[in-house]
């Protein structure tokens, strides 16, 4: 579990050359970002690495979707409950409720600006914070409760 002043890590997944650069140059110096172009590299390097939060097109120009990912990726040693933000052109009336309801933690839709895409990266890491820490809190209380 990061600690408040350590940067977290984000593994983004985007088919288009140009959206991975916008997304390198949104989130330089406020996290650390690695960058995928498909489904099998981000697979592949999560596999080797760890992360904090998944940021992933929905529509990754393949068979397989970024909904398809996530739930791969979910599946993967240490990250069922890694934090997940849909980034997609998929923004009109219900998609959020949709993706939402698929799994992600949050939507954020294209075009959007830094803010936008800081305050759902931020706000989904710190609601994973909260619950982690919960968690921990009920942990201790059952223990303190059972000795």
């Amino acid at each position: 579990m990061k600690r408040e002043n350590e940067t977290a890590r984000i593994l983004a997944v985007e088919d288009l050359p140009d959206i991975r650069v916008l997304l390198r140059y949104l989130l330089n110096g406020s996290f650390e970002l690695v960058v995928a172009a498909s489904y099998e590299e981000a697979l592949r390097r999560a596999t080797c690495e760890s992360f904090d939060l998944f940021l992933l097109d929905v529509n990754l120009g393949e068979q397989r979707t970024g909904l398809d990912l996530l739930h791969a990726l979910r599946r993967l040693p240490g990250y069922a409950a890694t934090p997940a933000v849909a980034c997609t052109a998929y923004a009109m009336r219900g998609d959020s409720e949709r993706f939402l309801a698929a799994g992600f933690d949050a939507h954020v839709g294209k075009p959007f600006t830094r803010e936008q895409l800081l305050k759902a990266v931020r706000t989904t890491l710190a609601r994973a914070r909260d619950a982690r820490a919960l968690l921990l809190q009920s942990a201790l209380a059952q223990t303190r409760a059972a000795a």
